[in-house]
């Protein structure tokens, strides 16, 4: 799987700017798996008709029901949150559900194993500088926030978590990048060389809130153009991983 080289995108949260986001997207052909909670305190979320809207042209995958931090919930209220949320969310789509996100990149142990047993193929985190296929598919990393952060917080970052690879990569592959896009071009290189997974999240609130729509648009048109990986959405990847 390592020597293959594969792209994939995703968006979490469901903001309403995640329909912009779509049609970017769409504009070039590109595939994305957007996980979507039915309920979020912190923000609005699209509606039903809207996620099937999405659901037309891309994966949309489970966020929870409420999008709480699932590690200061009790074990029941964690696994309500991860079953609840993918049987709605299924109910909204009419279909089986078998991408998963963890809410703010937030898990421990237990928390992974409920994800394993409510049915989903794999869970997204929020570990950075990740560009391989994980050993576990319940702990899948990024390569890119699309977001600009500090040398300082991606260390941070990567310390807190035990993510060394992450922290190694930061300095081997993405050469201590602090802009999001240069970040990510450095992933699809490394890539292309060397095989992996080049995979960009963005929450299309924050890419809206600090005005990078023509950033995103632009790295969207030229990330099309890259002939040497081959396109996925996080679930088709979930799917190779466990050969099916």
């Amino acid at each position: 799987m390592e020597k293959q080289r594969y792209l994939t995108i995703s968006i979490d949260d469901g903001h309403p700017a995640d329909l912009r986001a779509a049609e970017l997207l769409q504009k070039f052909g590109l595939k994305a798996s957007f996980y979507i909670p039915a309920r979020n305190p912190e923000r609005t979320v699209i509606s039903p008709n809207e996620i099937r809207e999405i659901a037309q042209c891309f994966e949309v995958g489970s966020h929870t029901l409420n999008h709480k931090p699932l590690q200061h919930l009790s074990d029941r209220e964690a696994r309500l949150e991860i079953n609840d949320g993918k049987k709605w969310l299924e109910d909204v789509l009419g279909k089986d559900v078998i991408a998963f996100c963890y809410p703010q990149g937030k898990f421990h142990s237990g928390i992974i194993k409920h994800v394993q047993q409510a049915g989903f193929l794999g869970a997204r985190t929020c570990m950075f500088n990740l560009n391989s296929f994980p050993q576990n598919p319940f702990l899948w990393g990024v390569s890119t926030h699309g977001y600009s952060h500090s040398v300082a917080m991606q260390i941070r970052h990567a310390l807190l978590e035990g993510n060394f690879r992450g922290l190694l990569n930061f300095i081997a592959v993405h050469r201590l990048a602090k802009d999001w896009v240069q970040h990510f071009v450095y992933s699809i290189d490394f890539v292309e060389k060397h095989g992996g997974i080049a995979h960009l999240y963005f929450h299309s609130w924050e890419i809206e809130e600090y005005n990078q729509w023509g950033r995103l648009e632009k790295l969207l048109k030229s990330v099309s153009e890259h002939t040497k990986v081959v396109f996925k959405t996080n679930g088709e990847l979930f799917q190779i991983y466990n050969g099916s």
